[in-house]
């Protein structure tokens, strides 16, 4: 009988969050999983998962999207006036509404006017910072005590589950998802097939933004109010909870939504790990970007092997398209 082959690209993931819980429960003597840890290392992967749930719709296409911390602060700002002013009811759509509004203009850049998606998002970034800048100066907005329950564990773990239900079902079993992925692996045959890659572009922007707005509802109630230095390096978090999970950079049939929801939880446990064990900021960051680079190495070196070069894609991109027909 034939033995299964293991394909370590698939447990790559578990592997190294496995690897971290074991070096951080020795080094910090358990603390790491004492129960209040364990839920702030939730209640802070939480927003990095949300967030993430849209970046990996534009990433699967091999682009870019760096606007999240900048437009999580804009969403959470216009979230929390409409929260003072409606209630909980009133901050959602607004979020949503703004998020939208921002992703269409990025999609429309990088997909109508050719703009490469780092360039376009990078400029977002900052133009987004600027505004919330002028719109709050040094003001902080505060959300309604009536709205803190969004920031309880039992309301907060069901939303988490339906939102992964949603965006993995679209990006796993919709020709949208299809299409995304097969864009990673060549655009261009895909335009030769007929689809309609502009519009793919603008969609996946669009959710990547209404995502990223999510994510700044459940950050302005956890930290109880808005103001202009909201969501900071908020981007770089999610970018690296992709690629820590194992995500390819070039995005792909190797885009799969778990990577992102085991790499979350992997970069947060990295950063309150150094923290529990007394390492300055310093440290902590050199730590991070030699984790990351060695993350996004094997992930390459990994990929190519179990996947292949050259004539391998265009197999590839028949998988997928058969999976819509």
């Amino acid at each position: 009988m034939r033995k299964k082959k293991i394909n370590i690209n698939t447990i790559m993931p578990f592997l190294i969050l496995g690897g971290m819980l074991i070096i951080f429960g020795i080094a910090t003597h358990g603390q790491v999983f004492v129960k209040q840890n364990l839920l702030n290392l939730f209640n802070q992967s939480a927003a990095t998962i949300i967030a993430g749930l849209g970046m990996i719709f534009v990433a699967s296409m091999g682009g870019t999207d760096i606007t999240h911390g900048s437009l999580l602060a804009v969403a959470a700002a216009f979230s929390a006036m409409a929260g003072q002013a409606f209630g909980a009811g009133g901050m959602f759509p607004t979020a949503i509404l703004v998020g939208a509004l921002s992703g269409l203009f990025l999609g429309v850049l990088n997909a109508k006017f050719k703009v490469p998606s780092f360039m376009a998002s990078l400029s977002m970034l900052i133009a987004l910072r600027a505004f919330v800048n002028w719109l709050l100066s040094a003001r902080v907005i505060m959300v309604p005590q009536s709205i803190k329950f969004i920031d309880g564990f039992s309301f907060k773990l069901p939303a988490l589950i339906v939102l992964i239900i949603i965006i993995g079902y679209i990006f796993k079993y919709t020709p949208f998802g299809t299409y995304l992925r097969a864009i990673g692996e060549n655009e261009n045959a895909i335009k030769y097939a007929g689809i309609n890659v502009d519009k793919i572009k603008i969609v996946a922007f669009m959710i990547s933004g209404i995502m990223a707005a999510i994510a700044g509802i459940f950050t302005i109630v956890r930290m109880g109010g808005s103001n202009n230095t909201l969501g900071n390096g908020f981007e770089m978090k999610v970018m690296m909870a992709m690629f820590i999970g194992g995500i390819p950079v070039q995005g792909g049939m190797g885009t799969k939504l778990y990577k992102l929801i085991v790499g979350a939880p992997t970069i947060i446990l990295l950063e309150n790990g150094m923290v529990l064990c007394g390492a300055g900021g310093g440290v902590t960051q050199g730590v991070r970007g030699v984790v990351l680079l060695a993350a996004v190495y094997l992930t390459m070196v990994i990929y190519s092997k179990f996947n292949g070069t050259g004539g391998s894609k265009s197999g590839a991109i028949s998988k997928l398209l058969k999976e819509c027909t």
